[in-house]
């Protein structure tokens, strides 16, 4: 038999068609119409479960619901079993219907097979299907006759906790929250009791830390402590899981104003850290020139605001520019106007003192300088304005959209220096780059750039448009973008004009008759691009494009959604890039040491580690040229998908996606996440967090 601590579920590969005919026969499905499961079966996970398994711990978050297909499973009350649910009995209603964590822990009795329901399924069949609804109606009724539902146990509460009683009228659970009852009490610590050291801090990924204001506190054998601002969030408590699925997570209560210090003092926040510190290149506001066009349309125009603003402006520029933010959110709250900017993916508030008057001044000089319509504040609006600090050539996307509260402005800063780079700078994978460099010297055929907004693929098209001029600078290389993010040298750009009707398909279409070698569309966003990328790519050109899906096979699926058949797909494309990008650990500072057990079992999970060694991995330490902060920019973790003869066979001939990764990982032509985040750690690049949190 397998203890707990050694296997986990892993996913099995079952026939729709016989789940479907199985889940007819349970008691939870007996009285749905086929139609209905045939759909159901298709959102079904099966996973196969060493005996001795435990499939969900009290006290987590719930998955969903589960069904065994085959076997036992054991619901266990603090280790007494209380229930035996065999084949095509379900589990798991408790904790999905009411939106808790789980009360009960189930494990494999046997080896078994279990049909997985996730809890966003399992929403949308309660409220949709009547049938479903009052089969488990009457689970839950049968089971609070014969015995009652049992609560979460805590553990012991020390002498400093502080009880939190259940708030009179609290309705917080509508939100995806759920106030403690009073058997379920819930304590309330201070920080300064636990004093968590940096290895504790670093089991949890800082992406986490911030976005669910919680804090890892003290960890003991595989037991973590977490301080949550709102422990009864349950949303917040099932990411945590999802990532730490091997940890027993005992959750406290901190306040917000522990939490925030805390934060600063840790540095876990790589811009609030570096607060009293100047970068390696400070900019200063007097010394910003804006583009001669800007210039003259600010003389054009008759200016809005007063000296005090146009100085503002500048600063938040200035700012931006200096701390390498990506974005610039500017927009208005109750007190005054509200100014953000995002580094290294995190959004933070800026902490300079700003007039509550200087909200809508403020938003008028930063479209005058982008050219746009000042006395226009009822529709969105869409420009860019360049800025040179010395050699250095920076480009604002802007964009306002009216608000409630007035007009919100975003700004999306563009370096040369950061999007002209080369591909080695980008791919640090020989296997990546080899096969990106082969792709873009390839005659014909698409090379699709795939990953979420802000993940980097704008510039990974240019670096290969890049590499192609330096290498065949003889090549006609026509770009379309909405918009054009930087201006290239050699290059013909169009822009796309919504105003006259002048779309992507347009353009491409025109494309063709230029007699171009290479073309590159910035965005697939509709069926008519799709289509015509990839018939371009067919017929002697070299397509470079970037589209939304979040891995590589995934990217064939979200081509046919767009209307493009098999064949077309089979033939046409040539390599796929996937991208996510992590923190970059300071190449000065960083160091290696053997991180915590519970972290070790985490990445185990997701084959990052061997289980079995304890081996030193990379972590942050902080510097005078990271600010303290241990990090220097982002790295692009990367999924790659080539193509070969029998692979391209088995697309055109409409096999499954799962058949298709199947095919692709056995034929060396999947290189998956976990296999580039390997790489990354082994040179010092990632942390183990931020390589957990890239596969989670």
């Amino acid at each position: 038999m397998t203890s707990e601590g050694e296997a986990r579920p892993r996913r099995v590969e079952v026939p729709t068609q016989l789940i479907a005919e199985f889940l007819a026969t349970t008691p939870m499905f007996a009285d749905c119409d086929r139609a209905t499961i045939a759909k159901i079966a298709s959102h079904v996970f099966p996973v196969e479960v060493p005996a001795g398994t435990v499939i969900v711990r009290a006290g987590a978050p719930t998955p969903g619901i589960g069904v065994v297909y085959s076997g036992r499973a054991t619901v266990r009350d603090g280790g007494e079993p209380i229930e035996e649910v065999s084949t095509g009995g379900a589990f798991g209603e408790t904790g999905a219907f009411l939106g808790t964590a789980q009360p009960y822990e189930i494990a494999a009795a046997e080896d078994s097979v279990m049909l997985l329901l996730s809890h966003d399924v399992v929403n949308q069949l309660a409220t949709k299907i009547a049938a479903f609804s009052f089969a488990a109606a009457r689970r839950l009724a049968a089971r609070s006759i014969t015995g009652p539902i049992p609560l979460r146990r805590q553990s012991p509460t020390p002498a400093n906790a502080v009880p939190i009683a259940p708030l009179a009228g609290d309705s917080r659970s509508a939100r995806g929250t759920a106030p403690p009852t009073s058997d379920d009490i819930i304590r309330f610590v201070k920080i300064s009791a636990y004093d968590p050291s940096p290895q504790v801090v670093s089991a949890v990924p800082a992406k986490l830390i911030q976005q669910h204001r919680l804090l890892p506190l003290a960890l003991r054998d595989h037991t973590l402590t977490i301080g949550m601002v709102d422990p009864t969030n349950t949303a917040s408590r099932m990411e945590l899981q999802r990532v730490l699925s091997s940890a027993s997570v005992v959750v406290v209560a901190i306040s917000q104003d522990d939490f925030n210090e805390a934060y600063v003092r840790l540095r876990i926040d790589p811009v609030r850290a570096a607060r009293g510190t100047r970068g390696p290149d400070p900019v200063a506001p007097e010394q910003l020139v804006f583009d001669q066009a800007d210039q003259e349309r600010d003389a054009k125009q008759p200016s809005p605001v007063g000296d005090e603003i146009v100085a503002l402006a500048s600063r938040v520029i200035a700012h931006a520019i200096e701390r390498g933010a990506s974005d610039v959110h500017v927009d208005h709250g109750p007190h005054g106007p509200r100014i953000r900017f995002r580094v290294q993916g995190q959004l933070y508030n800026w902490d300079q003192p700003i007039p509550a008057s200087a909200g809508k001044s403020l938003v008028a000089r930063l479209k005058v300088l982008a050219g746009l319509d000042v006395t226009e504040r009822r529709l969105p609006q869409d420009g860019r304005l360049g800025v040179r600090i010395g050699r250095r050539e920076v480009d604002i996307r802007i964009s306002t959209i009216p608000t409630s509260r007035g007009e919100k402005v975003a700004l999306r800063v563009f370096e040369a220096a950061t999007m002209l780079r080369p591909l080695d700078a980008i791919f640090h994978d020989p296997a990546i780059l080899e096969a990106a460099h082969v792709a873009i010297q390839r005659p014909y055929g698409a090379v699709i750039v795939a990953g979420p907004t802000g993940s980097g693929k704008t510039t990974s098209l240019y670096a290969g448009l890049g590499e192609r001029m330096r290498t065949r600078p003889d090549t006609n290389v026509l770009t379309v973008e909405d918009p054009i993010e930087y201006r290239l040298t050699g290059v013909t750009q169009i822009q796309v004009n919504h105003a006259v009707e002048l779309s992507f398909a347009k353009v491409l279409r025109a494309m063709l008759r230029q007699d171009p070698d290479v073309i590159m569309v910035g965005e697939v966003r509709d069926d008519d691009t799709a289509q015509l990328a990839l018939e371009a790519a067919m017929t002697g050109h070299l397509m470079l494009t970037s589209l939304h899906a979040n891995n590589a096979v995934g990217v064939i699926q979200r081509l046919e959604n767009l209307g493009c058949g098999r064949p077309l797909i089979g033939q046409s494309l040539a390599l796929v890039l996937v991208q996510r990008l992590a923190r970059r650990l300071c190449p000065r500072c960083a160091t290696t040491e053997v991180p915590p057990p519970i972290v070790l079992a985490n990445l185990a999970q997701y084959g990052l580690v061997d289980p079995n060694r304890r081996i030193a991995l990379p972590r942050a330490v902080g510097c005078p040229d990271c600010n303290q902060t241990g990090y220097a920019g982002r790295v692009a973790v990367v999924e790659m998908l080539g193509l070969d003869d029998a692979l391209r066979a088995q697309i055109m001939a409409g096999a499954p996606i799962t058949e298709l990764e199947r095919v692709a990982g056995e034929a060396k032509l999947l290189y998956p996440f976990r296999q580039s985040a390997l790489q990354l750690m082994a040179r010092q690049m990632i942390t183990p967090a931020e390589a957990l949190l890239t596969l989670a």
